[in-house]
């Protein structure tokens, strides 16, 4: 669209400048066959003759109107209102984050639909004796205004093998949600936005979802510096029925840099604080940020990890990120050996 739009502000300028000497030379050659006038110019049908006015020395002011380019690019911007589906395009091409995608909710007000692929390593030596995870989801982010915005964050399918669960596949809880930008700063490339998450326990129990309703305020932001972008989050997890699921802090960060154009090489940490234990199975793991086991015994736990990866602008639409985790504690006392994430943003 934007090269669009530049084409025809290109083919209009042109097609003004063509039209401005062709009267100007018409002019020259009405001057020659009847001789010079007190001005210094011909006038034809009130038309500005910019080189014969500076040849006569007179001034004379050009009205500007708003070219067709310009006023299409204008109607098709603003959709019912402005900053809907559009939002805050200051932001657009910024790379959003990859690892912990389920909670890590950048600041951004934008629309677009993100792609996720997570395969997640259980350590044989943890509660849950080995395994794997494989996570599909789909995310839907809607600019509702240039600060407002809808979100559906949690969604798609999981495969599940552990040692103490047989193998399994099923549907995730679903979370949808808003959020809203408090400061916006354009010249600094500084935002700041807040707010909530809501997921209902309509997954699969057996692929250790459909737990507990569960609520989550977050607040996000991100920094930009020359070709440094930093991203912060942070989230806390509420279940609602406390003897069900636990409660837990969710913080985030993510530190990139363009190397090439449109090439960002990234570095995340992520961490969780298990603030309450949960009534529901004698274990002290827990889901991560992939689900909420109500495990009794969490409780003042923490778990760390770091991720080293990529974000690729592969055109003004489309960002393809990838990182690699790895814990920074015991592995047999989480339930992460590793994680592979992979994910694509189609934006507007």
């Amino acid at each position: 669209m934007t090269r669009l739009k530049g084409f025809i502000a290109c083919t209009v300028f042109v097609a003004g400048i063509s039209a401005t000497a062709a009267q100007a030379q018409t002019n020259r050659n009405s001057q020659s066959a009847g001789g010079e006038n007190s001005g210094g110019y011909v006038a034809q049908d009130n038309q500005y003759d910019f080189a014969l006015a500076y040849q006569s020395g007179d001034e004379q002011v050009a009205e500007e109107e708003p070219s067709y380019a310009e006023e299409a690019a204008d109607q098709h911007e603003t959709l019912l209102w402005d900053g809907f589906l559009w939002g805050d395009r200051h932001f657009r091409k910024t790379p959003r984050p990859v690892g912990m995608p389920l909670y890590f909710e950048d600041p951004f007000i934008n629309s677009d639909l993100r792609l996720i692929y997570v395969w997640h390593g259980i350590p044989n030596r943890s509660e849950l004796r080995g395994g794997e995870i494989q996570v599909f989801a789909a995310q839907i982010r809607l600019a509702l205004t240039e600060r407002l915005q809808f979100i559906a964050t949690k969604d798609g399918y999981s495969k599940v093998h552990t040692g103490i669960t047989p193998d399994v596949d099923g549907w995730n809880d679903f979370a949808i949600g808003l959020k809203y930008a408090l400061v916006v700063d354009h010249a600094n490339d500084f935002i700041l936005s807040t707010g909530f998450r809501w997921e209902w326990d309509n997954g699969t129990a057996f692929a250790l979802q459909g737990n507990e309703h569960e609520i989550s305020p977050f607040i996000s932001f991100a920094k930009g510096w020359e070709k440094f972008n930093l991203i912060g989050a942070v989230s806390y997890r509420i279940p609602t029925n406390g003897n069900q699921g636990s409660q837990s802090i969710v913080w985030n960060l993510h530190l990139d840099y363009e190397l090439f154009p449109d090439f960002y090489p990234l570095v995340e940490v992520h961490g969780i604080h298990w603030l309450t234990d949960g009534g529901r199975l004698p274990l002290s793991v827990e889901y991560l940020d992939v689900g909420n086991l109500g495990s009794s015994r969490v409780a003042g736990r923490d778990f760390f990890s770091a991720g080293i990866g990529f974000r690729w602008n592969l055109c003004d639409n489309a960002q393809l990120g990838m990182s690699w985790e790895f814990p920074l504690e015991s592995s047999s006392e989480n339930a992460q050996s590793s994680r592979a994430n992979f994910n694509l943003v189609i934006g507007l």
